[in-house]
């Protein structure tokens, strides 16, 4: 769950905190009062790719910091992830020449903040990849929905499907072992004491065949980087070419400005300079690893005749040779269960194979029951959330494998740990639309919706306990309003939830309403964070409802909906506005 968001020096944040709770958090502002930026900086904490463009001016850099908590059940998870177990995990994100990324104050690429993000948080809205757009997630969400007995047999299937793969794999040892004479297992020991003494690694002939390269052509390859590297990152004595774009870069930001032609040349210039910097520290890395001396030469040599003739000796290539080494490996490995019976291993993949087919036909009964019951639901709510013809659809269907357990009829099907049903979902979001994936189908605010009103649904703990919405009130109104409302506390009953919004009706709905601000200061835009109660929340409702004016009337309605939803807030002694 998040529970805090720090920013600094983004946009037009100059520095803003924010807290979260469980439940429904809802985020109000005027258009362009930093709202997208506050998700923005969200996401780069989440291992989004950040614009150097959006470190605000005279900054310097951009940090964002956002503060979770993590369930002490899932540590496991955490070291999966190369990460220190820990009941807060905080992700830090800096903006600026350089982005390092860090978790809990230890350095980490951005792709295991990513990584992280994606178990921590499920963002849907504009520019956003929704999960659900994967097969395997629709699958999870399905049997999230029919709950119960599905999960159970989720359960059995896994274990399962691990047995039946486990037996398949001994029996294929023992077929290979029993088919093997003694002359294969002698020369299978000689082969192998070769193969274990020369120390195979995949891909090392043409590792050292470059590296000899290198070595032979030392001293023409070092003079040709280093004057490569002095032209683009310069040296003491004179600049380079990245730094002379720099020079020029902000000596014309004035001009810039003035004619869009001259601006996309800039941008141009940018580009040209980063690639220009990188440039220069893969040269400077280059010649760091460029060796010294020609002593290297020799052992490279002799490595590689070695190779040559192992390769030779043993099916013409590394590859092959590696090969070999495995299958010798494999093969002496079986020779101590010689006398295994097949007939015992056959029979047991046989009765494995029956229980995990009739696991999975009892989980497709169930699917293709849920799939129906969840479809006319969702299809229900998304006729109250103005899409009035629309139509979901969840589709079932088995890929045939001969290699895989026996179904109905006799035809076999490929099965996995989660049964041999792939599960897609289909919408037509118009009237006379075909049914499609949800990722040609619908557009952003139509996706978020379809996704609430599955997640509304769920019996599961999910993964990810912090969901995202954005644009999902976006066009909506009245009822629309309110059933998307209602849906948004079905699923912050489970999980927390932080829906940004510009409608009274939802917003009054959430346990924590933060407001969006922006003003001037020495005439440059400053956004800048706040939690509303009590009054202000109803000025802010007000505002949602009838604009900066704020009239009684509206002040009244305002009142009206916190009370509505519980909040008990009185709906006397309003302001005129």
């Amino acid at each position: 769950m998040l529970l805090e968001l720090r920013v600094r020096g983004l946009a037009v944040i100059e520095s803003a905190q924010c807290e979260f709770q469980g439940g429904l958090n809802v985020i109000t502002g005027e258009t362009g009062s930093g709202k997208s930026v506050l998700l923005a900086a969200l996401g780069l904490a989440l291992g989004d790719r950040g614009d150097p463009q959006m470190v605000r001016q005279g900054a310097g850099r951009a940090l964002v910091a956002a503060t979770f908590t993590w369930p002490e059940d899932q540590t496991e998870q955490l070291a999966a992830l190369g990460v220190a177990p820990a009941e807060v995990l905080v992700l830090t994100r800096e903006l600026g020449p350089r982005s390092p990324a860090r978790i809990n104050g230890g350095l980490v690429p951005a792709s295991q903040l990513r990584e992280l993000g994606e178990r921590l948080v499920e963002r849907h809205g504009q520019g956003t990849a929704s999960r659900w757009l994967r097969e395997s997630d629709q699958r999870a969400g399905l049997d999230g929905y029919a709950g119960g007995r599905a999960l159970e047999l989720r359960s059995s299937v896994a274990e399962l499907e691990r047995q039946h793969r486990l037996v398949a794999q001994r029996l294929a040892v023992a077929r290979d072992r029993n088919l093997a004479e003694a002359s294969n297992l002698a020369m299978a020991r000689s082969d192998l004491a070769e193969l274990e003494a020369a120390r195979l690694v995949p891909g090392e002939d043409d590792r050292l065949s470059e590296e000899r390269e290198r070595l032979l052509h030392l001293a023409r390859l070092r003079e040709a980087a280093e004057g490569l590297r002095r032209v683009v990152a310069g040296s003491d004595a004179e600049p380079g070419a990245a730094d002379a774009i720099a020079t020029e870069l902000q000596a014309g930001r004035p001009a810039f400005a003035i004619d869009p032609e001259l601006d996309r040349s800039r941008t141009q210039a940018e580009d040209a300079l980063a690639i220009l910097r990188d440039l220069g520290l893969q040269l400077g890395s280059y010649l760091e690893r460029l060796p010294l001396d020609q002593d290297r030469l020799e052992e490279v040599e002799e490595r590689l005749q070695l190779l040559e003739r192992v390769a030779r000796r043993h099916g013409g290539s590394l590859e092959e040779a590696i090969r070999r080494r495995e299958a010798a490996r494999q093969l002496l490995a079986a020779e101590g269960t010689a006398g295994l019976d097949l007939r015992e291993l056959e029979a047991q993949l046989e009765e494995l194979g029956e229980r995990l087919a009739t696991c999975c036909q009892e989980l497709t009964d169930i699917r293709s029951r849920a799939a129906s019951q969840l479809a006319a639901e969702v299809t229900a709510d998304l006729h109250q959330m103005l899409m009035p013809a629309a139509e979901l659809q969840v589709q079932l269907w088995q890929d045939e494998d001969p290699e895989g357990v026996p179904g109905p009829g006799g035809v076999r099907y490929r099965v996995s740990a989660d049964g041999w049903d792939r599960v897609r979902f289909l919408l037509a979001a118009n009237r006379g639309d075909p049914l499609r994936p949800l990722t040609e189908a619908a557009s952003g605010g139509e996706l978020s919706r379809v996704v609430l009103a599955v997640l509304a649904r769920l019996s599961i703990r999910a993964e990810a306990q912090t969901v995202v919405f954005d644009e999902i009130d976006e066009g909506l109104g009245g009822e629309a309003a309110n059933r998307v409302g209602d849906l948004l506390l079905q699923v912050a009953g489970q999980r927390q939830v932080i829906c940004v919004t510009h409608l009274a009706t939802i917003a009054a709905r959430g346990e924590r309403h933060l407001r969006v601000l922006k003003s001037e200061l020495q005439g440059r835009s400053l956004s800048h964070l706040e939690a509303v109660e009590g009054e202000a929340r109803v000025d802010e409702l007000a505002r949602l409802l009838a604009g900066e004016a704020t009239p009684t009337a509206a002040r009244s309605h305002a009142a009206e909906l916190l009370a509505a939803v519980g909040a008990g807030v009185p709906t006397s002694g309003g302001r005129d506005g």
